[in-house]
């Protein structure tokens, strides 16, 4: 009963381990978006349209990299 017990604790850490890095994860890729998103409205609040595109489209590029670098990729 004792051994069953132990199997059954184990295979929960284990469990919540897995979910923990996967949350874990998840909140850095929503905090990296939302900044970008407080980026591009800022500059929209501050010069237009053609400023909230732009820095856009670095955020889409600065999150790429970053992903890249996350899977082992980007050299160095």
């Amino acid at each position: 009963m004792r051994e069953q017990w132990r199997q059954a604790v184990t295979a929960a850490r284990h469990s919540i381990r897995t979910a923990g890095r996967y949350l874990g994860l998840y909140l850095d890729d929503l905090l990296l978006l939302m900044g970008g998103w407080c980026f591009v409205w800022a500059a929209w609040e501050a010069w237009g349209r053609p400023a909230a595109l732009g820095v856009a489209g670095a955020c889409l590029v600065a999150y790429a990299l970053v992903i890249a670098r996350a899977r082992g990729g980007g050299g160095a």
